[in-house]
């Protein structure tokens, strides 16, 4: 404000929407010295501090965290400017989008090699944010953008500094990569730390695992199931991966996929003293793709049109029969929940009857 080089000055802003959200838009604008791309994210301070009660200094605090940690799978803060209407941060452009868009695209598929890989760089991410003694407390698929194929965290509005032997107390995230220690703030739970974002990273590494499904979430998608969440209880689905090929008797590296599910239940372990910890995670084999390049190259490298469309019909089936077991279940818990309240006397030959009924045969 005043001092310094405007926004102006060091970028010409494009008429390229790259996103928005309550916080503000992000623009793609172009270096005057460099030419190269960059994103602009503009804060609109009056729709901060007036409307949504957000104080100038946790924006400088997001600004102080980017500046922190400098590490290749984090997206990088080149500089921030302020007048009287915005705060704008310019930032790496990352031009592959954000990851839970890209597997959208692709329909969650995508080979183990290629996963495991992904899923090292979020790893890796994590990690460097630790080192530097941040906790993100947002981690899930959709703050990691794609930069030329490399794997980029995102969004530090909720990331703070954390000593390592702190706990922090505010209740805050995405509630469905939440871990059970924040799930339960104000009951059991006295505080949280660094774990957290395994959790979350564990959820990602489940659903990359399981072509997208959210390992909590009910048949709806509108609540998680708490008492499978707190218990860690998880199911891998039907695999987007290579695993689906032993349907049809093709080799597949099983072995190895059975190995990510290993370091999955690992992140994913309800009591944070005995989660695996980020820089164990990374020694993983699986982790590292040993073993991944041979077995894939053991499995058949193309597939012909018949044996494609099998498998993709395969899958919509293996798909739509969990969908249906899970609809069912949730079925049976609301029939048995509606009888036990009810003060009508029914014998246990109608409560098996109705419980039946519910079920997918």
């Amino acid at each position: 404000m005043g001092l310094g080089p405007s926004l102006e000055d060091v970028y010409y802003q494009q008429k390229v929407k790259l996103g928005e959200g309550g916080y503000g838009t992000v623009w793609r604008a172009v270096d005057r010295k460099t030419n190269g791309f960059a994103a602009i994210k503009q804060l609109d301070k009056l729709n901060l501090y007036v409307w949504q009660g957000v104080k100038r200094a946790a924006i400088l605090k997001e600004i102080e965290i980017l500046s922190a940690c400098q590490h290749e799978n984090v997206i990088k803060l080149y500089n921030w400017f302020e007048d009287s209407r915005f705060i704008s941060l310019g930032l790496e452009y990352c031009d592959g989008g954000d990851l839970e868009d890209k597997l959208k695209e692709r329909g969650w598929k995508l080979r183990e090699r290629e996963a495991a890989n992904w899923m090292r760089q979020i790893c890796s991410a994590i990690s460097g944010l630790f080192a530097t003694g941040i906790c993100h407390r947002d981690i899930k698929p959709g703050n990691f953008m794609l930069a030329q194929g490399t794997v980029k965290l995102a969004d530090f509005g909720l990331a703070t500094f954390l000593g390592s032997s702190e706990l922090l107390s505010e209740k805050c995230g995405t509630p469905a990569f939440m871990a059970p220690e924040q799930q339960l703030l104000g009951q059991v739970s006295f505080g949280y730390g660094f774990p957290v974002d395994v959790w979350a990273a564990g959820i990602t590494l489940n659903m990359l695992l399981s072509g997208g499904q959210h390992p909590f979430l009910t048949y709806s998608g509108t609540s998680l199931d708490m008492p499978r969440l707190l218990r860690g209880t998880m199911s891998f689905g039907a695999s987007g991966l290579a695993d689906l090929g032993d349907l049809v008797g093709l080799k597949s590296g099983y072995g190895v996929t059975e190995a990510a599910k290993a370091l999955c239940r690992k992140m994913v372990e309800p009591d944070p003293m005995k989660r695996i910890s980020i820089d164990e995670a990374l020694q993983a084999d699986w982790l590292n793709c040993h073993g991944i390049e041979s077995a894939e190259a053991d499995a058949v490298p193309e597939l012909t049109d018949p044996a494609r469309h099998l498998l993709i019909k395969l899958q919509q089936q293996l798909t739509l029969a969990e969908q249906q077991v899970k609809a069912a279940e949730e079925r049976e818990v609301q029939l048995l929940a509606r009888l036990a309240r009810s003060p009508a006397r029914t014998d246990d030959r109608d409560v098996t009857m109705v419980v039946q009924s519910s079920r997918v045969v």
